[in-house]
């Protein structure tokens, strides 16, 4: 007979409980433990160690909230113990299963707490406990023991109140439900389930998931069609700031800039090689086109640059070379043709070819070399502009001084930067991050440090740093020269910055072989990978590059020198075109 205590719970839940086989269905308060805590009740932890002297003094299934019965228990019923994760990365004491009076678990928790002032966090204290951190399993099954479990937050604790994306299962076994309301958004998903079970709740999410994307990519089209912005008032803000700075320039100029601030690698990119820089957003509407368009006009540039592309910028490419045909319009396009699998790149690679076909854009400038190649091929005019990297003295001064101050602060890990970490396939990030796991006790700097990647390193024993969000320019700078090397190992890029950004604060950087840069040159062959799928030739070129540091930085000097000279004649010769 398995006993199911209820502390806090009304009869339409309890009922399915009692219509279980082999089930004593009992009711407790948890106050009768008050007499026996050895903790003062303004220790936040003072609920839930009150549960866990309950657990210790009595077995079976412990329900310390409202609870619905939605799957078969039978299974885990035979533990000796479990509990569950709540979110992806915090356990909940609100539901606890103790086969047995006196559960060591139970017992150690109990000691910790008692012992441990300074700790304060439920999920700590099982921790220790249990001997794993909790906190960097994201929602894991954890095997404590043959016969002991803390099972991921979707068997008992799928209510997404903190709108972190938790779901149901065909897991799921119980609802524990929190003191607090349900939105709309968690009440459909539990009405889903009730409805569909937990497959079928599963394959709809996953529907729903591509609908939204769908609806949200042909709202967007839609609202650019009519010439809507999304948000009025921050178009209104960016379109006037664009105004003020071409206001700045004198009239005649020999050429502006055109790029979009919020692209970040290309806005980077833009400003290493070229000056008077124009940054502008979306064009929503053809008012918004005519009235950038007028005070270029006004300006009277010789020429214009497009760097990258957005949505509107064709309009605008067609007033300006049907108002002033003397005004060379030039393009600089910062992708590869691989990345068109993305609408956007798509959508934008075709407005850029379509305007040189139809002779409002003059000069295609890539930064791809065989892009480059084959746009020749197709006899379109174009020009290979070559990135590259120039660092002011005071910020590598700033970048040299922060490194000094850390380095004996510095660990004796290997520490490994991985940045510009994103989900989509081209930067590849799994597979560097399993190379770096490969080096024991070793720490991943990650930018951005998402919740997926924090789940796949959890299964490796690897110390995993980052921030949620991208950081300044010098943040960066400063974070890629503390580390022993940095990995930009991605399946598609033209011309990467990050890789020579990384050189250039004295850190190594090995990358994939998909950009111009080290070509037939030594430093091919120290830092180059040829498989960027394959995660032993990463470690590999890794190991390489470590060995030889002070030869791989001899050729560099060298290299980066001459390859500064022949940018620099790639932006002349472009401009010149």
């Amino acid at each position: 007979m398995i006993k199911i205590t209820f502390f806090n719970n009304e009869d339409k839940y309890v009922n399915q409980f009692k219509k279980m086989e082999n089930v004593d269905v009992l009711y407790a308060d948890i106050r009768e433990m008050e007499s026996k805590a050895k903790i003062e009740k303004d220790n936040s932890l003072y609920e839930d160690y009150l549960r866990l002297l309950y657990a210790k003094d009595n077995e079976g299934l412990l329900v310390f909230n409202k609870c619905e019965l939605v799957g078969d228990l039978r299974q885990v019923l035979k533990n000796d113990f479990f509990m569950g994760f709540d979110t992806e990365n915090s356990v909940s004491t609100e539901l606890i299963y103790v086969k047995e009076k006196n559960n060591e678990i139970i017992s150690k928790a109990i000691d910790i707490i008692e012992k441990n002032n300074n700790i304060d966090n439920i999920t700590e204290v099982f921790s220790k406990a249990v001997g794993v951190n909790l906190s960097k399993i994201f929602n894991s099954l954890v095997k404590v023991d043959n016969n002991s479990f803390i099972y991921p937050y979707d068997y008992f604790f799928p209510l997404d109140y903190e709108k972190h994306g938790k779901r149901f299962s065909e897991n799921t076994k119980l609802v524990v439900y929190k003191n607090i309301p349900m939105d709309k958004k968690v009440k459909r998903k539990l009405d889903s389930f009730k409805k569909f079970g937990g497959a079928a709740t599963v394959y709809f999410n996953s529907m729903i998931d591509t609908l939204r994307v769908n609806v949200g990519r042909k709202k967007y089209n839609f609202m650019l069609k009519v010439g809507i912005a999304a948000d009025k008032k921050a178009a209104k803000e960016q379109l006037e700031e664009t105004i003020n700075i071409l206001s700045k320039y004198e009239k005649n100029i020999d050429y502006i800039i055109i790029h979009n601030p919020n692209w970040m690698g290309v806005t980077s990119a833009t400003k290493e090689l070229f000056t008077n820089l124009v940054p502008l957003q979306e064009l929503n509407s053809n008012k918004e086109v005519e009235i950038v368009a007028k005070k270029i006009l006004e300006l009277n540039p010789k020429q214009i640059v497009f760097s990258a592309f957005v949505d509107g910028w064709d309009k605008l490419a067609r007033y300006i070379r049907k108002s002033n045909p003397n005004i060379k319009l030039k393009s600089f396009w910062h992708g590869s043709h691989s990345q068109v699998v993305d609408e956007i790149n798509w959508r934008t690679n075709t407005y850029v070819i379509n305007l040189h076909k139809e002779g409002i854009i003059d000069v295609m400038g890539t930064c791809k070399e065989s892009l480059l190649n084959f746009y020749l091929s197709q006899g379109y005019k174009a020009a290979f502009l070559k990135n590259t990297v120039r660092l002011d003295e005071d910020l590598l001064e700033e970048v040299k001084k922060s490194n000094d101050e850390n380095k004996d602060n510095k660990e004796n890990k290997i520490k490994i930067g991985l940045y510009a970490a994103g989900l989509d396939w081209r930067k590849n990030m799994y597979t560097q991050m399993a190379a770096a796991s490969l080096y024991k006790d070793a720490i991943i700097d990650s930018l951005p440090l998402s919740y997926e990647s924090e789940i796949f390193m959890s299964k490796f024993k690897i110390g995993l740093e980052g921030q949620r969000k991208g950081v300044p320019r010098a943040e960066l700078l400063k974070r890629m020269a503390k580390n022993d090397i940095n990995l930009y190992v991605t399946f598609s890029e033209c011309a990467p910055m990050l890789p020579i950004e990384s050189m250039e604060v004295g850190t190594l950087c090995v990358s994939g072989n998909n950009h111009h840069y080290f070509k037939n040159t030594p430093l091919e062959e120290y830092l180059i990978v040829n498989r960027e799928d394959d995660v032993i030739a990463i470690k590999e070129k890794v190991d390489y590059a470590l060995e030889n540091k002070e030869k791989i930085f001899e050729l560099y000097k060298a290299w980066k020198e001459e390859y500064d000279k022949s940018s620099l004649q790639s932006v002349k010769d472009f401009l010149d075109m």
